[in-house]
C-alpha cells in the first residue's frame, strides 16, 4: 500500500483488512516522497483498526534488518534528504548514511504491518525525486526484498 494524500477507509473496509491481517495477513506500506498526509493517516486507520496493538519504531537490531531470512544487512541504508534552496539554486539532494525508518505491528507476537514514512515507491519505480526524503534504488530495493522475506518466512 502507498500513498501520497490523507485517505480514510470504510468501516467495511478496516473490516476486510482486519480480518486479513489477524488471519496471518502481512502488509506493507510506504508513504511516496514521505508525503505526512499519508503517513498520518495510514497511522490514524491502523489505529482505528488494530485498537491493542500500535505501530512502533522497529529497532536497528531487529532481525528483519539482518541477514537472518537470507536477505542484507541493512542496519545502515542511504537516506537522500533534499535541501532547502532559494529561487535560482540548483536543486540537490543530501545523503546520509542511517538505519532505515520502520514501524510495525505486531498481531499475537509476529510482526503483521511494516511502514516506512519515507519514499521507497518511487525509488523501486527507478523514478526518484531529489524533491523526496527517501531511500536510493539499490536500498530501497534491499529493504523492501528483506521485508517480504521477513514476511514469507515468520
Amino acid at each position: 500500500m502507498h500513498g501520497r494524500r490523507s485517505f480514510r477507509l470504510s468501516d467495511t473496509e478496516r473490516n476486510y483488512l482486519r480480518q486479513y491481517v489477524e488471519r496471518g495477513g502481512f502488509l506493507f506500506a510506504d508513504a511516496i516522497c514521505a508525503n505526512d498526509q499519508f503517513s498520518t493517516a495510514f497511522r490514524r486507520e491502523m489505529a482505528a483498526i488494530f485498537r491493542d496493538a500500535k505501530l512502533v519504531e522497529i529497532p536497528a537490531s531487529h532481525p528483519l534488518l539482518s541477514t537472518e531470512f537470507r536477505g542484507y544487512d541493512i542496519t545502515e541504508v542511504s537516506l537522500r534528504d533534499p535541501k532547502f534552496r532559494t529561487e535560482g539554486d540548483p536543486l540537490k539532494a543530501k545523503i546520509y548514511g542511517v538505519a532505515p525508518t520502520l514501524e510495525g505491528l505486531e498481531i499475537d507476537g509476529r510482526l503483521a504491518v511494516v511502514f516506512s514514512p519515507y519514499d521507497m515507491s518511487c525509488a523501486l519505480e527507478n523514478s526518484p525525486s531529489l524533491e523526496c526524503k527517501g531511500y536510493d534504488r539499490r536500498d530501497a530495493a534491499r529493504i523492501g526484498e528483506n521485508i517480504l522475506l521477513y514476511a514469507l518466512q515468520q
